[in-house]
């Protein structure tokens, strides 16, 4: 028997608008940020790293995912936790994923303020620009996520588009012997930097929040799937490209290696300049990922406290994510840079063991309507 309805939102998207919203969430950050940690582990290994952990960590986040999807198809994964853990257990839980949300919300804001406010914006505060790119990305929630997908549809592909020509540009300047010798120190900086790499990769465990949503939920292990093959060569080619032209020593200080990238990029006197283009479009990125956050983050609030709509908890979200990205990292690049030492374990709670964790109890306690259910009960 399946449960009720407890999805909060009666948008629809289909499977390749649950792929882009995938894919803009590595567009979005890890690509700016992740090749500077990762060439300062793996070194000339970094394509190696980023190969290694992605795919299979990735793998396994998806396959817990969709299988609880397939056990509540109509329901988020905040909503149904206190079916299968009680009502105070549950609602604890679901609590905690909500403020997950919100650090998480709190952090991509202040990322993307101090990057703006360092590169183009600098007489500019930062609190102004974290309230405007909060405001634009709760604007989006509010509209739902079927408005927020769309919104991607014109966003991602352009932006992509933008990367691959960036990447095009620089691939004549990549020096082979950057990349050498392989192995040099061994396997394990190699691995090291393939789990902290692969964190970024356990986001597609928002499909927890999305799967209801679907419109074609027999795709969804197909797009994850896909999704997790782009975005495994996406990460390799850039990785490669950006160690390929600095060297691991010069990538591993910079704070925003793509964006060098860019600004190191000369055509002439045509094609130059082009940070400001990279720039633009990864706001306009970043705040399509912030408005997916945000709509997960009010989702699981309002299944919290029993909101019939998940829009009346948007704005204390906003000002709780922008007061947080204040408080806690300021204009402190280096301090926003010290998550990455505590994310992958973060990300390895939240993104797998959790959801793993209900997984086997809803097996154990035989909860959830779906197909799997349906055989355990025959």
């Amino acid at each position: 028997m399946r449960t009720g309805t407890a999805r909060l939102d009666n948008g629809r998207i289909s499977s390749v608008q649950l792929l882009f919203i995938f894919l803009i969430f590595e567009a979005s950050t890890a690509i700016l940020y992740t090749p500077a940690r990762v060439a300062a582990l793996a070194g000339p290994d970094s394509w190696l790293a980023v190969s290694l952990g992605d795919g299979v960590y990735g793998l396994v986040v998806l396959l817990v995912a969709v299988t609880l999807g397939k056990r509540f198809p109509d329901q988020v994964f905040t909503g149904y936790l206190p079916e299968i853990l009680g009502r105070i257990g549950g609602k604890l839980l679901a609590a905690a994923y909500a403020l997950a949300f919100i650090h998480m919300g709190s952090v991509f804001v202040g990322e993307a303020s101090v990057f703006i406010n360092t590169h183009l914006l600098f007489l500019t505060p930062p609190t102004v620009l974290d309230t405007v790119l909060a405001m634009m990305a709760i604007y989006g929630a509010y509209l739902g996520i079927e408005a927020i997908a769309r919104e991607n549809e014109i966003v991602l592909p352009v932006w992509l588009l933008l990367i691959v020509f960036l990447l095009l540009l620089a691939a004549k300047d990549v020096d082979i012997s950057h990349l050498k010798p392989v192995l040099e120190n061994g396997l394990l900086p190699v691995l090291r930097a393939a789990l902290f790499h692969s964190s970024w990769r356990g986001e597609v465990f928002f499909l927890l929040m999305l799967y209801p949503y679907l419109s074609q939920k027999q795709e969804a292990l197909k797009a994850g799937l896909f999704y997790l093959g782009l975005v495994i060569v996406l990460a390799v080619v850039v990785h490669t490209v950006i160690v390929g032209v600095f060297g691991d020593l010069v990538t591993a200080h910079l704070l925003f290696p793509l964006e060098t990238l860019a600004q190191y990029i000369s055509l002439g006197r045509f094609v130059e300049r082009l940070e400001i283009v990279v720039i633009v479009f990864l706001t306009a990125a970043t705040i399509v990922k912030l408005a997916v956050i945000y709509h997960s983050a009010g989702i699981a609030a309002a299944s919290t406290l029993g909101l019939k709509n998940y829009r009346s908890a948007l704005i204390p979200i906003v000002l709780i994510t922008v007061a947080l990205s204040r408080v806690l990292y300021g204009t402190n690049l280096k301090l926003l840079s010290q998550l990455f030492y505590v994310w992958p374990i973060e990300a390895l709670i939240v993104e797998l063991a959790i959801p793993a964790l209900i997984l086997l109890i809803a097996v154990i306690r035989k909860k959830g309507g779906g197909p799997l259910a349906d055989q355990e009960n025959s």
